[in-house]
């Protein structure tokens, strides 16, 4: 059985374009939810959560016209390396078994 390195290399890279398109998916989804909305806000409080599973990005408002936001890295990059584990790997199998 002999492996195919170029096959290889563009199974990788097709399922890490993936997995950019799904992380950016699911950071936009984050956002939608969170939209300071009349049916969210709650006492004009605003906050803004992105990330899944974990929250890599926050922001705040503490003064009227100026956010407090931070970011917490290692939690982008957790989020980042899952999204490219779980969408690579799917793409990976499904191609193996056609």
């Amino acid at each position: 059985m002999r492996i195919n390195t170029r096959e290889t290399y563009r199974k990788l890279t097709i399922g890490t374009m993936l997995s950019v398109l799904v992380f950016f998916s699911i950071s936009f989804v984050t956002v939608l939810t969170q939209i300071n909305s009349p049916l969210h806000r709650i006492n004009d409080y605003y906050e803004l959560k992105i990330g899944f599973p974990f929250e890599y990005y926050h922001e705040f408002m503490v003064d009227c016209p100026i956010p407090n936001s931070g970011w917490n890295i290692n939690n982008l990059i957790l989020d980042c390396v899952i999204s490219w584990i779980v969408v690579t790997g799917l793409y990976l199998i499904v191609k193996r078994n056609k």
